[in-house]
C-alpha cells in the first residue's frame, strides 16, 4: 500500500510538470514552410535571425523590439532592447537611449 501511495504521487507530480511546462510552449509562434529571407544590402541596421531562423533586418534605434518570443523584432549590432525599444548605438553610431521603464 505504501508502494502504491508513493508511485502515486511521483506520477502526480510526472505528469503535473508536463502539463506545465507544456503551457509556455503551446503559445510559440508557429513558423511558415517557405523561408523568407532578406537581402542584406536593403537592411539599414544589419541582419539578425528571427524565431524561425529566418533572417530578417535588424531593428535601429528607437525602434520597436522584443516580446516573448522577439516578435517585434531584435536590435542590431551594438544596441540592446530596453522597455521594447532598441536603445544604445548602432554601426553607423547613430544612438537613441529610451526613458526609463
Amino acid at each position: 500500500m505504501k508502494g502504491l501511495r508513493s508511485f502515486s504521487l511521483v506520477f502526480t507530480v510526472f505528469v503535473l510538470g508536463i502539463f506545465l511546462s507544456t503551457q509556455y510552449v503551446a503559445g510559440a509562434p508557429s513558423c511558415p514552410t517557405n523561408v523568407q529571407n532578406v537581402d542584406p544590402a536593403t537592411c539599414k541596421h544589419g541582419t539578425v535571425e528571427d524565431w524561425c531562423r529566418n533572417t530578417v533586418c535588424a531593428k535601429g534605434p528607437g525602434e520597436e523590439c522584443g516580446g516573448d518570443w522577439n516578435e517585434h523584432g531584435k536590435c542590431g549590432d551594438g544596441m540592446y532592447c530596453a522597455c521594447g525599444h532598441c536603445s544604445g548605438c548602432n554601426t553607423n553610431l547613430v544612438c537613441w537611449y529610451g526613458s526609463f521603464c
